[in-house]
């Protein structure tokens, strides 16, 4: 059985959102089917907190809003 990849991994970064749910919804792999565990809305949930996860990885400081920099000791 191989390794989990991570969610960095570019592969996955540039996956297309359906192309993620339908892994979560029907399985591919060693990866079994989460239909019956989550719900649609669920799946969704679950694409959006790993698009903030992969986005929160590679952030820079001038990806903070300007608004926001002092609260973050940013220049």
């Amino acid at each position: 059985m191989g390794a989990t990849p991570s969610y960095h991994d570019d592969r996955l970064r540039n996956m297309a959102e359906g192309e993620i749910f339908n892994t979560i919804t029907h399985g591919k792999g060693n990866m079994l089917s989460y239909a019956d565990k989550l719900t649609a809305q669920d799946r969704w949930a679950v694409i959006a907190y790993v698009r903030a996860l992969q986005r929160a990885g590679h952030a820079t400081a001038a990806d903070v809003p300007a608004e926001h920099k002092s609260e973050l000791g940013i220049k």
